[in-house]
């Protein structure tokens, strides 16, 4: 009976659900993985998300943000083999503070924040990329932030606070690409788009942000620089020319997790602002590429291998924990 009250106790408090018909998994934010029967508690809301998100379309999925429990959850509702599944990610109930919760210095990431032009956070699904751009626009001084509209789907973190529009692509707007137009016609000064996966959004975003707005992003990337690689592949080559010009900041990050329960999460990182000379390597193209890590050392900013080497050096990783990111990932030098 007990061992069932710890195991109930460990679903309530992870950050990562998988349920179906039948059992639940779950990961917590230190990597630990369970696997049981659902229980009634969870069992109804299985039953009520279907009913109202799938309504008798076994083909039908469904993204949404629903609160449970005094929390709330990004959820994917997908029918499979198994059955009908739900992917839940707690959300976080306050916007994190960067040295505290995200481990992270305002001061390398402020940087690629100033003026006008596109900044973009990238890393893999679950790296935490959205949370450090949220934090971000977050701790912004208000009065250069100005008025702010975010593009989500679904929306994640509530910002507070007055001159604030946040819109949910399928709720309030029909697209992204939509949206970030109804933005400019606003006169936003801040546009926050939650992910960038498509072309008419990158499109949309690169058009905005060329136009003396300050835009930020999160898209799927495997480095710093691979994020100039995906966008040009993303965006219309009449395009190709304006992204140089339009860049502001490139952040990647991955967030190790340990399953020792011990160690909380550590961040991975690697940047670059796009300053005069940064800019004019982009525009020379992927064989030029090369010579932006020279660029970095310029800014003092370090590698995902740099930033992996210091967790070791510190002791707070083991060598083997974040090899990947040491040597097999040293992208940089691939192009």
């Amino acid at each position: 009976m007990e061992d069932q009250i710890d195991l109930l106790r460990f679903y309530d408090s992870a950050n990562n659900l998988t349920l179906n018909e039948k059992y639940i998994e779950a990961i917590d934010n230190f990597g630990n993985f369970k696997r049981g029967r659902l229980d009634a508690k969870w069992k109804d809301f299985f039953e009520k998300m279907l009913a109202e998100k799938v309504k008798g379309d076994k083909r039908k999925s469904a993204d949404f943000t629903v609160p449970f429990e005094g929390f709330r959850y990004r959820c994917n509702l997908a029918n499979s083999n198994d059955g009908f599944t739900i992917s839940m990610r707690r959300l976080p109930q306050e916007v994190p503070s960067f040295r505290d919760d995200l481990h992270l210095d305002w001061t390398i990431v402020e940087p690629l924040m100033k003026g006008t032009g596109l900044t973009l956070f990238a890393g893999i699904m679950g790296s935490g990329k959205s949370t450090t751009m949220y934090a971000a626009i977050d701790k912004m001084d208000k009065r250069e932030r100005g008025q702010l509209g975010t593009v989500e789907d679904p929306i994640e973190q509530i910002y507070t606070g007055a001159g604030v529009i946040q819109r949910e692509v399928g709720t309030h707007v029909e697209s992204f690409e939509q949206a970030i137009r109804d933005c400019v016609r606003q006169n936003r000064r801040t546009i926050m788009v939650s992910e960038i996966r498509d072309p008419d959004t990158a499109n949309a975003a690169l058009l905005a942000a060329s136009t003396g707005l300050s835009v930020f992003a999160t898209i799927h990337a495997d480095s710093a620089i691979d994020i100039v690689q995906r966008m040009t592949a993303l965006i219309d080559t009449k395009y190709e020319r304006l992204l140089p010009r339009s860049l502001r900041g490139l952040w990647w990050q991955h967030v190790l997790r340990f399953a020792d329960g011990k160690r909380t999460p550590l961040p991975i990182y690697e940047s670059i602002e796009v300053t005069g000379p940064v800019r004019q390597i982009l525009e020379e193209g992927p064989a030029k590429y090369p010579m932006l890590a020279n660029e970095m050392k310029r800014q003092g900013r370090k590698t995902m291998a740099e930033t992996a080497m210091q967790l070791v050096t510190s002791g707070k990783v083991k060598r083997t924990e974040v090899t990947e990111f040491i040597t097999r990932r040293d992208r940089i030098n691939d192009f």
